[in-house]
C-alpha cells in the first residue's frame, strides 16, 4: 500500500502546510523556493527524488522520501531540533501513526515540511519537502470539481492538482458510507466508460490507464462492517 501511503503524505503535507504558512508569517515572500542543503537525516536507507520542480495548486514545491527503522515521533524530533538550531519554529503535529513537521525560514522564504508514517513491517516512510507558500494552495473541496467520477455517497473530499515538466497529476481522497468492495464496482463500472481499462489491480489498489493516461484507486475499510477511505490519483504523461 505505498501508493496510499504516499498519497497520504501529500495530502497531509498540502493541508498543514497551509496552516502553517499563515501562522509563520510566510506570504509576505515572494521569492521562489530554492534547493539549500538541509540536514540529513542518520537513519535513512536511500533517499528517492519525487520531482524537483513540482507544482502543486498553484505552490511550487520539491518532494523526495526516504524509509527508515526509527519512529514516526524520533523522526519529526530530529527535523524539529534541526528546525530550531537554524532559528526556525517547528509547527508540529501528529502521533506514533503519522506525524509532521513544517516551518517558515524567513531568510530564503521556504517552507520547509517532513512527513513522516508508519508502516504495517514496522518501518516508517518519510516525506522531505519545500515549497514557495507565498500564497496557500487551492485545494478542491468539492468532488463535482473533480475529472474523475466519484460516487454520491461520499463526505469530505479533498483534492489537489500538481504539475511536473513532463506530467500532470490530479489527486482526492475522501469517505464514502460504502464498503471498499461498492466502491471498487463503481470506478469497475464508470471508468470503461470513459475509455479507461483495468491492469494489475490487487486487493485495496485499483490501477487503470489509457494512452497517456493512469488512474490509481486505493482503498481503505473505515470499520469491519461498512465504509471506506478513498484515494484517487490520476497522472498525465510520464511520472517520475
Amino acid at each position: 500500500m505505498t501508493a496510499l501511503r504516499v498519497l497520504v503524505a501529500l495530502l497531509a503535507a498540502a493541508a498543514i502546510l497551509a496552516g502553517g504558512a499563515s501562522m509563520g508569517g510566510a506570504f509576505a515572500s515572494p521569492q521562489a523556493p530554492q534547493r539549500r542543503e538541509d540536514p540529513g537525516y542518520t537513519g535513512a536507507e536511500g533517499q528517492i527524488g519525487i520531482g524537483d520542480a513540482l507544482e502543486v495548486s498553484g505552490q511550487p514545491m520539491q518532494l523526495s522520501l526516504f524509509y527508515t527503522g526509527d519512529p514516526t515521533l524520533k523522526v519529526v524530533g530530529f527535523y524539529g531540533d534541526a528546525f530550531q538550531a537554524r532559528g526556525v519554529t517547528p509547527i508540529v503535529a501528529g502521533d506514533a501513526h503519522m506525524a509532521h513537521v513544517s516551518g517558515f525560514d524567513r531568510r530564503d522564504g521556504v517552507q520547509r515540511f517532513i512527513t513522516a508514517i508508519a508502516q504495517p513491517d514496522g518501518n516508517t516512510l518519510v516525506m522531505v519537502g519545500l515549497t514557495n507558500p507565498r500564497k496557500p494552495p487551492k485545494l478542491m473541496n468539492a468532488a463535482s470539481a473533480a475529472s474523475f467520477p466519484v460516487p454520491a455517497e461520499n463526505r469530505g473530499f479533498l483534492g489537489f492538482k500538481s504539475e511536473d515538466p513532463g506530467a500532470r497529476a490530479e489527486s482526492g481522497q475522501y469517505v464514502s458510507s460504502l464498503s471498499t468492495d461498492e466502491v471498487a464496482a463503481f470506478y469497475r463500472a464508470k471508468l470503461p466508460a470513459l475509455g479507461w481499462s483495468e491492469k494489475d489491480s490487487s486487493d485495496g489498489l485499483l490501477y487503470f490507464q489509457k494512452p497517456g493516461q493512469t488512474l490509481s484507486v486505493a482503498l481503505q475499510k473505515l470499520d469491519a462492517a461498512r465504509g471506506a477511505a478513498v484515494f484517487v490519483n490520476r497522472v498525465e504523461g510520464d511520472a517520475r
